[in-house]
């Protein structure tokens, strides 16, 4: 049974509401994920941080990192609210599909960095396998790859939130 309490969006502190404007003009709304953040003082302003923080991945990147990680965690909430980000930033869903289940033919690049994402997320950091220079050899460098460790223990922690929490899923139920 589920005992976690939702707050209500009308008795955040003032600095959760300006970061409630700005999930707002970015999703259209606030999902319900932030909302649980703000059960501790500081942990929606902790993690808006984390996540807005300037890397090197673009935001196709960072959603194939997303999709692939929440679907090694079996996280509902998160392929439903990133195949939607997914799908809004032009990933068709055939494609969706294809990034949870680590099967990328459509992009050599998205390819390498979801293969990578997974098996961090399966190993838990140690790499098998030909596929870190699989990664290195479509382009990217080690920069790139603290960012990818970096977008996987974001989502991971967005992951683990939900499987405590079992907030509400206010997007297109995606099933894991």
């Amino acid at each position: 049974m589920n005992n976690f309490l939702m707050p209500d969006e009308q008795n955040v502190s003032e600095k959760n509401k300006i970061i409630f404007e700005a999930l707002k003009d970015k999703f259209g709304r606030v999902p319900n994920i932030f909302v649980a953040f703000t059960s501790s003082e500081n942990g929606l302003e902790n993690y808006f941080n984390y996540l807005t923080q300037d890397n090197s991945l673009n935001y196709r990147e960072r959603e194939v990192v997303n999709l692939v990680v929440s679907q090694v965690n079996q996280c509902s909430y998160c392929l439903s609210f990133h195949s939607a980000v997914a799908e809004r930033i032009g990933f068709n869903k055939e494609q969706i599909l294809d990034i949870r289940a680590n099967d990328i033919q459509f992009d050599k690049s998205l390819k390498a960095i979801a293969a990578l994402a997974h098996n961090i997320a399966l190993t838990k950091g140690h790499i098998s396998g030909a596929i870190l220079l699989d990664f290195y050899e479509a382009g990217y460098d080690q920069g790139h790859l603290i960012d990818v460790v970096l977008a996987v223990g974001n989502i991971t922690t967005l992951n683990l939130l939900y499987a405590i929490t079992n907030v509400p899923i206010d997007f297109p139920h995606v099933i894991a």
